[in-house]
């Protein structure tokens, strides 16, 4: 089943999307449009959301919502139940590129179905518009990553981190490559030649000094190992963390993006010569599977790995299965992927989003 701009989408670009707590899918659609042609269409500020509350679809312009701006980049349910939205008139990461670069943040009220939006002079800075993630701290505290560093919402205001940390040494929001939530409720964050570590209370930022990568190797993510060890992954090998102030590295060349240790303990680690897959002490590379960049797990045991502009690949039973242009999905650019409780595979690329069953 293929949805896209014909039927259900504002746009069939898909710039965000979130599972809330009713189980509804919010899906951020719409792109900027060349200027001249959309300010002849008049269309250069088309774009919003959508909401499928597994029987039926409700689109809602950002016109509705206060601004009028293309793309939603990033969705978010805070634990009150407002919904936080971040969205750009340009595409993430070309603001200083763009002839009229505008973006704002949005917040949907659980208490009054009212929205909020915060811009201009409402921002501690002008790069702050665009957002790049959002975080809700064990106490309820919203921050938020913008271009220009990390800021939390108090009181109705925004403040810099480092206001409270004046030491903290963490780069702009704008180069952060990865984030992560381990066992104990700690966040990462990591950018290159950087990686700071938020407790709750305290934030701890290490540097080259404590054996990170130059800032040729960008990081990828994280990921926790059994015996709770914190392992980061760059460009050039596996950083672990060895609970002090150090990052131990095991040498791996060219890895592409994040690895996964699934359920199974097998960690996935994808290089730029293809699959690594390491079970133990036995190691398989297949190298038809090359340029993945993300893991998930279906609940019947399969691996769904993605590949960068060559569609979604499956792992079952010791064999692989492609999903791609020449085989039910829209296009080879996927922009999403969502694996529902009830079993279903929702995939987005740019050309639409399709509902995908598997055994």
């Amino acid at each position: 089943i293929i949805h896209n701009k014909k039927t259900e989408l504002l746009k069939s670009k898909i710039g965000a999307y979130m599972v809330d707590s009713q189980n509804r899918i919010w899906i951020g659609t719409g792109s900027p449009d060349m200027f001249f042609d959309g300010y002849a269409l008049g269309q250069l500020y088309q774009g919003g959301v959508v909401i499928f509350d597994g029987d039926k679809w409700e689109a809602k312009n950002t016109k509705e919502m206060g601004i009028k701006s293309p793309v939603i980049t990033r969705i978010y349910e805070a634990s009150n139940g407002d919904v936080w939205m971040g969205v750009s008139s340009v595409t993430p990461g070309m603001e200083k590129a763009a002839l009229f670069p505008k973006g704002a943040l949005l917040r949907l009220s659980k208490e009054t179905g009212e929205w909020t939006d915060y811009r201009g002079k409402e921002m501690p800075c002008i790069e702050c518009h665009f957002v790049k993630g959002f975080y809700e701290d064990p106490n309820g505290r919203m921050y938020f990553f913008a271009a220009n560093g990390i800021y939390y919402f108090k009181d109705g205001e925004f403040i810099s981190v480092r206001k409270d940390n004046p030491d903290f040494s963490f780069p702009y929001g704008r180069y952060i490559t990865a984030r992560f939530t381990d066992s104990k409720g700690n966040l990462w964050l990591a950018a290159p030649a950087r990686v700071a570590r938020y407790d709750g209370k305290n934030w701890v930022s290490f540097k080259r000094k404590n054996g990170l990568p130059s800032a040729d190797f960008h990081p990828a993510g994280f990921y926790e190992t059994p015996e709770g060890k914190i392992v980061m992954t760059a460009t050039n090998g596996l950083y672990t963390f060895n609970g002090n102030d150090l990052w131990e590295k095991e040498k791996v060349k060219f890895i592409f993006g994040n690895v996964r240790l699934d359920e199974q303990n097998r960690l996935w680690i994808p290089t730029y010569k293809g699959l690594l897959i390491r079970d133990g002490t036995e190691e398989s590379l297949n190298k038809d599977l090359d340029k993945i960049y993300s893991f998930m797990e279906d609940h019947n045991g399969g691996v769904w790995a993605l590949a960068r502009g060559k569609g979604i690949h499956r792992y079952k039973d010791g064999s692989w299965q492609t999903f791609d242009k020449d085989n039910k999905l829209p296009a080879d650019r996927i922009t999403m992927i969502y694996i529902s409780e009830k079993g279903p595979v929702w995939v987005g690329t740019n050309k639409g989003i399709c509902k995908c069953e598997y055994e």
